[in-house]
């Protein structure tokens, strides 16, 4: 399996009761799986989120098999539209996690923090552009796509021919694309009575740890059920 995308937050609000805090992450869980279901065109996929109580931080990432991504690009024929569509599918779930993370406090009156990063897929990217910018040769590139893989590419030697094509055939140009690998973004609540923001409060002590826990909600594949985790109690 390899990573094509991880959402990572951090959101500021005082600790929830055990309950609710259960039932928010699992709904939080529901509502992304059905996100993905609806929005990535690939045959299968792993998800997994983890959510720990204290103020709330979050961590959720897709990865797919190799063989999977292939023949999903495949679908699209030409090999690098397919790349970046997939790219933007996994970009788009990826917000709408957060979005759904963020919507029960809202974002007038909590801080929160968001970390994107496209795994795979946009390594991949970076490296399509160093070579049309010949700032690597395609079997430079092929190097590090071995470093990246591993294993994983070993097992789907179609990937790898396809890859070297595509490095090999990719129009030359002297200008940067705009591949972004991780993206922040910061949500600051603002006062809605329209006078200035006092500074901002610190975050929340971390409670006891015989308090402080921890729910890992996760699936292997569409086909496999739901996995529910707390720890920490």
């Amino acid at each position: 399996m390899i990573d094509i995308g991880s959402t990572d937050f951090l959101i500021n609000v005082p600790s929830l009761p055990r309950k609710e805090f259960k039932f928010y992450s699992t709904n939080l869980f529901d509502e992304w799986e059905k996100s993905v279901e609806q929005t990535l065109t690939l045959a299968d996929s792993s998800i997994s989120l983890e959510i720990e109580e204290g103020s709330i931080k979050g961590a959720g990432k897709i990865a797919v098999a190799l063989g999977t991504l292939y023949f999903g690009i495949g679908n699209y024929g030409d090999f690098i539209s397919g790349l970046e569509t997939i790219r933007k599918q996994v970009s788009y779930v990826s917000n709408a996690l957060f979005k759904s993370a963020m919507s029960p406090f809202g974002c007038s009156n909590v801080d929160a923090k968001v970390r994107r990063n496209g795994g795979t897929l946009s390594h991949l990217h970076r490296l399509f552009d160093k070579v049309q910018r010949g700032v690597l040769t395609p079997d430079e590139a092929m190097i590090e796509v071995q470093m990246l893989l591993g294993e994983e590419g070993e097992s789907v030697p179609e990937f790898i021919r396809e890859l070297r094509l595509q490095f090999e055939n990719a129009p030359r140009h002297p200008k940067q694309l705009s591949l972004i690998d991780e993206e922040w973004e910061e949500c600051v609540g603002e006062p809605t009575d329209g006078k200035k923001r006092s500074p901002r409060t610190p975050s929340p002590k971390p409670i006891p740890l015989y308090q402080h826990y921890r729910i890992e909600i996760w699936r292997e594949s569409k086909k496999d059920k739901k996995h529910v985790r707390v720890t920490g109690l």
